[in-house]
């Protein structure tokens, strides 16, 4: 008679099948083995295993300065890459022992294909770029049999302002246990004819546990424009209008088109010029905008640092418009000096004015008083024309 197996329940087939319904991934050489239930005969060992890609949805471009949702899908490539024969039946004869040998070889045959299967798998994605960080953590994705693919698995990733233009490698860590052998054992159900069927169907699972593979993921951030102010020069007073002039650069990749800016003013300074066009920038160009500045001096503070907002509209290279965020213009009012150059010019001006109006005064009172037909500065006025008073 056949002996019994202990451990395992007869529905333990029905498990086999439902394993070979889920995932497997690479199984590494001498990987974490674990055996459930007692080995019995086992007819043949087969070599393969779960072999897991990863593909990015969609085109795999992201703009830099966002959270970009990530979407990856898992597929198992596994194939079964042979086999070694332990004890295999080659004569089932009339006897049940042997007929039950070849029916439980059979099984092992038809269920090749569990080996390929990973079972549990989850995946995390992480980044060693900087600028680039994840925000997702693990994920599972069940279990996947041979040519199977998964959801799409959603990970969020921070892309910040200041990385450059370019492909990205990531790497995603999957984990999973695969099947790797299975052995049965049955007690025969005899007729006169001799085998007439099978009960106490038991199981015995040997898995390969814990079983990891790193996968890169590559991403790609877009080109585009990315305009920065490289300098700010003004002429603002308190005293009467200004002009102020700021310089812009296309740090970015991409040429803006048809780009003007426009300047948003709050207290103490107003415009009624608040655009300026800057036409075609290329990458690497700089082009200074001007915009003619009221400041109000009963509300400015001066010496202190303002920051007056402006943003660039612009076409990009698809014919799409865009806009910048906000670009800080930080400028100071000075207070205005009594003593400028024009001030002391003016001075002197109204000095020498007095003065010669004083000279005159004096000088016409003494002509007069000495009875002489003579007034101040005829000298330079003959000199002047170059004629003598007869």
């Amino acid at each position: 008679m056949l002996k019994n197996v202990k451990k395992y329940m007869t529905v333990a087939v029905l498990a086999i099948f439902v394993l070979s319904a889920a995932a497997p991934m690479a199984l590494g050489a001498a990987a974490n083995q674990t055996y459930y239930g007692s080995l019995g005969s086992n007819y043949y060992s087969f070599y393969g295993e779960p072999d897991i890609h990863v593909s990015v949805q969609g085109n795999g471009e992201y703009s830099r300065g966002q959270t970009a949702t990530v979407p990856l899908t898992l597929s198992n490539h596994g194939v079964i890459e042979g086999f070694k024969t332990e004890n295999e039946v080659k004569d089932r004869g009339s006897n049940v022992d042997k007929q039950l040998n070849a029916t439980l070889q059979q099984m092992e045959l038809e269920n090749i294909n569990t080996i390929l299967t990973a079972v549990g798998v989850t995946a995390s994605l992480e980044s060693d770029v900087s600028g680039i960080t994840v925000k997702t953590g693990s994920q599972e994705a069940g279990s996947l049999t041979s040519g199977a693919t998964s959801n799409p698995l959603n990970y969020y990733v921070d892309i910040q302002k200041d990385v450059p233009a370019g492909e990205y490698e990531l790497t995603l860590n999957v984990t999973f246990k695969h099947l790797r052998n299975v052995i049965y054992d049955a007690d025969a159900i005899e007729s006169v004819a001799g085998l007439a069927g099978i009960r106490n169907l038991n199981a015995s699972y040997w898995y390969n546990e814990n079983v990891s593979q790193k996968i890169p993921v590559t991403i790609k951030v877009k080109e585009a424009t990315k305009f920065e102010i490289v300098n700010v020069d003004h002429s603002l007073s308190a005293k009467n209008d200004g002009m102020l002039y700021v310089t812009y650069k296309n740090n970015g990749e991409e040429m803006a088109k048809s780009a003007f800016v426009r300047l948003s003013t709050a207290t103490p300074f107003s415009t009624t010029d608040d655009q300026s066009y800057l036409g075609t920038v290329n990458p690497g160009d700089e082009v200074t905008a001007a915009f003619k500045i009221s400041v109000d001096e009963d509300s400015v503070i001066f010496d202190k640092l303002y920051a007056i907002n402006s943003e660039i509209l612009y076409e990009d290279n698809y014919g799409h418009q865009q806009i910048t965020d906000a670009l800080k213009v930080e400028v100071q009012v000075a207070e205005t000096p009594f003593w400028t150059t024009a001030t002391i010019l003016i001075a002197v001006i109204v000095i020498l004015v007095v003065l010669a109006a004083g000279y005159y005064l004096i000088m016409s009172r003494k002509y007069k008083k000495e009875g002489l037909d003579k007034k101040p500065f005829d000298g330079v006025r003959e000199k002047l024309s170059g004629d003598k008073k007869e």
